[in-house]
């Protein structure tokens, strides 16, 4: 088993739907003497503090597993799984912390192909304590 922890996970998220907030204090307005309540940014990416953000961010890694040929299904969605020469690897989604079992091998392969795609920390083996 090895646990991985996704670094600035809601970032990943693209959204999917417009999001405008209020424009925050700090941020230069076009015209000076405006008011900041009369102007508002459209979010291009998700973060964090929005509803859906965790949302966002389990399509984006749904999508990405799917593509690399994991599984899941409705009954478990954030648990997937895929076959290998060896038996199976398994990764078991908690937010932003991604539970990897299996082999070495099969271990190894999926922290090499999360990590070309988000950037992670390795936690090492994960402790019952």
């Amino acid at each position: 088993m090895q646990l991985m922890d996704v670094v600035t996970t809601y970032l990943y998220g693209s959204l999917d739907s417009d999001i405008y907030v209020k424009v925050p204090d700090g941020i230069l307005l076009p015209n000076k003497s405006a008011k900041h309540n009369m102007y508002c940014v459209k979010l291009n990416k998700s973060l964090y503090g929005l509803k859906q953000s965790s949302r966002m961010w389990y399509n984006r890694l749904s999508e990405f597993l799917i593509q690399k040929e994991y599984a899941n299904n409705d009954d478990c969605p954030c648990v997937f799984i895929k076959k290998s020469s060896n038996g199976f690897r398994i990764i078991s989604v908690y937010v932003d912390d991604l539970n990897i079992i299996g082999n070495a091998q099969d271990i190894d392969e999926a922290r090499n192909h999360l990590k070309t795609e988000f950037e992670m920390k390795d936690l090492g083996k994960p402790s019952f304590a």
